[in-house]
């Protein structure tokens, strides 16, 4: 995605839209989708990809850096957590 959050408009390229469904959390599917994130951004020739979420912990685990908190067009979650994942 080229733009997702209104208010950081110099960041690109954007991973959104993550979810894996309760049932099948703790069977290694967000491992796997991570996974091939990274290997399909790799084809793509991008150095970094960033996401934000009001997760905390779940995504260092994968390799994505905490870069600050910031303001979010969401009612329910107006500030989240912003990260950034360097592919190498």
């Amino acid at each position: 995605m080229s733009d997702d959050l209104d208010s950081r408009p110099d960041i690109y390229p954007w991973l959104i839209n993550v979810y894996v469904d309760e049932k099948f959390r703790g069977r290694s599917v967000c491992r796997n989708l991570m996974n091939t994130v990274k290997e399909n951004a790799k084809k793509a020739n991008l150095t970094e990809l960033f996401l934000y979420t009001k997760h905390i912990g779940l995504y260092e685990k994968f390799g994505w850096e905490f870069v600050e908190e910031v303001k979010t067009f969401k009612e329910d979650s107006p500030i989240e957590r912003l990260y950034r994942l360097e592919i190498k």
